[in-house]
């Protein structure tokens, strides 16, 4: 994706991180889709963390509402969020199973 994207847009910078484990640049909206699916739940929150913390404007990740992988219910990710905002807008109509949850700083 990265090799592609240098090709289109060969003016931007593109970085390879480890949202976990790698120190993120400071940007001004962090997004995901659908990888914190794939994480336990301390790892979900941690990246959550990491992400927002690193934002300067928000932070927007989509997730499962059932049969993900790490089965986290979605009141326990808005409550997990409103401790790190109390700015959070949700959206989770336009898909069935998905949810959108936007942290705003």
């Amino acid at each position: 994706m990265i090799e592609i994207s240098k090709k289109r847009f060969p003016k931007i910078q593109f970085y390879k991180k480890n949202i976990l484990e790698d120190q993120l640049l400071v940007a001004d909206y962090y997004i995901c889709s659908g990888a914190i699916n794939l994480l336990s739940k301390n790892l979900c929150y941690k990246f959550i963390e990491n992400c927002f913390q690193n934002s300067q404007k928000g932070f927007v990740f989509n997730f499962l509402k059932n049969k993900s992988f790490n089965n986290l219910k979605i009141e326990e990710v808005i409550s997990y969020c409103s401790s790190l905002t109390s700015k959070i807008k949700t959206k989770n109509h336009y898909l069935d199973n998905d949810f959108t949850i936007f942290m705003l700083k």
